[in-house]
């Protein structure tokens, strides 16, 4: 068995926000997608620490934070003024559109029962939802895969297709689509894909402590990649390793995010 148990964030969250912070690209976009549906209230599914949660109360708007980590919403709360709920995402706690547009970052791959948090957003939802998401067409560019085979089985599981998704979304009652592609600054958050620029981050094990996809793998795993990936960048090998995932990423990105309605 290649990978271990999901991770458990209430024994990451008092060193979450020592990688995490926002991302611009995703952020700008987040906020496009709202100013289009016109939201003034927002519910944010997983909202973790509360990087994202102020940039969306910008522009008036109200922000409901909800994160299923008792510890992560302890921290959430203090660096934040929005009303912070403790609870799974599958079962809202919310009337029936009751706020105007639901959002996400870097949440859908946690949730066990997609379809199911999907048909919630909606219910709750009066006008619809701003989600980004890493989608396995992001996934499939990493150069990471030639160095942990095992990230594969790890991660395409939990990561739908954007079609998939999609679909996904009109199932769950969603009538209109539409999907920008994210490709990240390189600055500060220090997410699963920043080491596509900077492979010495994976060296780093509080770094891959802070990512799920590392901690998903076993030890024999990455000490094995790690051995590799060291010796290719002594060499000219990984370059042109990483070269040959430069074109499809180019064209898939780091992420999406999706604004439906």
């Amino acid at each position: 068995m290649p990978f271990s148990t999901p991770i458990n964030y209430g024994q990451v969250a008092a060193g979450y926000d020592d990688s995490r912070c926002i991302e611009p690209a995703i952020a700008v976009a987040l906020a496009d997608g709202l100013r289009s549906l016109g939201a003034r209230s927002v519910l944010e599914v997983g909202a973790g620490t509360g990087n994202y949660t102020s940039a969306l109360s910008t522009n008036g708007r109200s922000v409901i934070a909800l994160d299923c980590s008792p510890a992560m919403v302890e921290i959430g709360a203090r660096k934040t003024f929005a009303r912070w709920i403790l609870s799974d995402a599958s079962a809202l706690p919310l009337r029936t559109r009751s706020i105007d547009a639901v959002a996400g970052v870097n949440v859908l791959h946690h949730l066990p029962t997609l379809r199911a948090a999907l048909r919630e957003f909606r219910r709750v939802a009066r006008i619809g939802a701003v989600i980004q998401a890493v989608v396995r067409e992001n996934i499939e560019t990493l150069w990471y895969r030639h160095y942990f085979p095992e990230i594969d089985q790890v991660l395409l599981p939990l990561h739908p297709t954007l079609g998939s998704l999609i679909t996904s979304m009109f199932h769950a009652g969603f009538k209109r689509v539409a999907v920008a592609k994210i490709l990240y600054s390189g600055r500060g958050d220090l997410t699963f894909e920043a080491a596509r620029s900077r492979p010495h981050l994976l060296f780093d094990s509080g770094f891959r402590a802070s990512t799920s996809g590392f901690r998903r793998l076993e030890s024999d795993c990455i000490a094995r990649g790690l051995a590799e990936l060291e010796r290719d960048l002594e060499s000219d090998a990984f370059a042109r390793i990483a070269a040959t995932f430069d074109a499809a990423h180019a064209d898939a990105a780091d992420s999406v995010v999706i604004t439906a309605r």
